[in-house]
């Protein structure tokens, strides 16, 4: 038996991963669809992610940094069939419908500040719905209507049918239908077909709903302001306490206060001293500082725990590159524009482009785009949609090593100037027509030779 039960524990123990016992007892964990675990943690993750998004600082502006990087004043469109007539006629159309009155079934905000406020809420709230609604609207029938995540009903039961967390699913696990309260205990159905539920999937298969992106670093934020206040706290205490009286007699100021005596003859201590101590005593006065550098390493440590948790650098989350070298600052740097790079590619796939083919889609078949027929469009959808989002420019760190470097990789043929416009936030096309433009007006105004060819 004792044999036995030696074996079993050398099993139990072959890793340290696995080992129930001493300092891990409590670390059990369930293994269980991701949805079973994060569901009972979600909702409160999110009121505490809102709440450290309103009080910190640090929280809100790694938001902003990121939404600022990837997204500026939104993802210019662009359609790109190849069919000059029908790209500018798509392009016409949809720069009239990004205007708030048309898109927005609220009327509030334009398409372009969408791009910061639907990524911003999806890494606050782990979540957000985008409801594409069809209205009466002949000219711009397809409008979007933003929800967020508390609305979910996740206490509707549908018979038989699998219901994960609010959303309703097939037999495969497809989504069909999003459960939502309407209200007065009532339950509202959207079809799955209707709704962009966006959100990151991160390493669970059986994922179907988000989960607040500041996950791993509410508890460490918390407690990172809690000491920064207790610190402000004691500093203002040491201050506002700044002297004291030492006194070797101590009885006798006693017994003077007893018998309703001036003890204290000290009337100001930083403006005049109008009386003189007592024989005896002497002024103490306090430091109201603590150690500086103690403190502003624990700010910087704290900080860089959060800019990883985050997944971004130290630099960004703080602006703060005076503890770094400018390789140092480049390497960083260079590591952010790849979040950024995957921030704008995620929102591109699951949020612009499906909205965009059914934006095209509804106005196809109200007619309001000139030149393109329902048939010849529903015949081929790939030939039309045809979208292209223009990011933000990115700028450099050192403009005239990275013109070079691009140069070089261009002369190379591992770089297209297509590539180096849209590191600009430029579009390439427009570039060259407006470089065409400037050279006949230079050349009609006599400052260019109508032969020279090289500006």
């Amino acid at each position: 038996m004792s044999l036995l039960r030696d074996m079993l524990d050398i099993k139990r123990g072959f890793y340290e991963g696995g080992k129930l016992r001493g300092a891990n007892q409590d670390f059990k964990n369930a293994n269980s669809p991701f949805e079973n675990t994060a569901s009972p943690d979600r909702d409160v993750m999110r009121a505490r992610a809102r709440w450290l998004h309103e009080n910190n600082g640090i929280v809100s502006g790694i938001d902003h940094s990121i939404k600022v990087n990837s997204f500026a004043n939104g993802m210019k469109f662009q359609s790109k069939t190849g069919l000059e007539q029908i790209d500018k006629e798509i392009e016409r159309h949809f720069n009239e419908w990004i205007k708030p009155k048309n898109c927005d079934i609220t009327g509030r905000q334009h398409f372009y500040e969408m791009h910061s406020t639907i990524p911003g809420q999806r890494m606050m709230d782990g979540e957000i719905l985008i409801y594409k609604k069809l209205t009466s609207d002949k000219k711009h029938p397809l409008k979007i209507q933003l929800i967020e995540a508390d609305r979910f009903d996740t206490s509707y039961q549908l018979g038989d049918t699998t219901m994960v967390d609010g959303i309703e699913v097939d037999i495969n696990g497809a989504p069909q239908k999003y459960v939502l309260n309407a209200g007065l205990s009532r339950s509202q159905k959207i079809d799955a077909k209707d709704i962009i539920h966006y959100f990151k999937i991160n390493n669970r298969a059986t994922q179907y709903r988000g989960v607040s992106e500041y996950k791993q670093i509410i508890i460490d934020l918390r407690n990172f302001a809690g000491y920064q206040s207790a610190t402000i706290q004691a500093l203002r205490s040491r201050s506002g306490i700044a002297y004291a009286i030492e006194s070797s007699n101590v009885a006798g100021r006693i017994g003077a206060l007893n018998k309703d005596e001036v003890a204290d003859p000290i009337f100001d201590i930083n403006g005049v001293m109008v009386h003189y101590l007592n024989e005896g005593e002497k002024i103490h006065q306090f430091d109201p500082t603590i150690s500086g550098t103690e403190y502003g390493e624990f700010v910087r440590s704290c900080v860089r725990m959060i800019a990883t948790g985050r997944k971004i650098s130290y630099e960004l989350a703080f602006r703060d590159y005076t503890q770094t070298n400018f390789s140092s600052a480049r390497a960083s740097l260079i590591q952010d524009h790849k979040t950024f790079s995957h921030e704008q590619w995620h929102f591109t796939t699951y949020v612009l482009n499906p909205l965009f083919e059914e934006w095209l889609d509804n106005n196809v078949i109200a007619g309001n785009i000139k030149g393109l027929s329902a048939s010849s469009y529903f015949s081929d959808k790939t030939k039309f949609c045809q979208p292209r989002w223009i990011a933000p420019a990115r700028e450099w760190v050192d403009p005239l090593k990275d013109i070079k470097a691009f140069k070089e990789e261009y002369e190379l043929g591992t770089a297209t100037l297509d590539e180096f416009a849209a590191s600009k936030g430029k579009d390439l096309e427009e570039i060259i027509t407006q470089r065409q433009k400037e050279k006949e007006m230079m050349k009609d105004a006599g400052i260019l030779d109508k032969e020279d060819s090289n500006v």
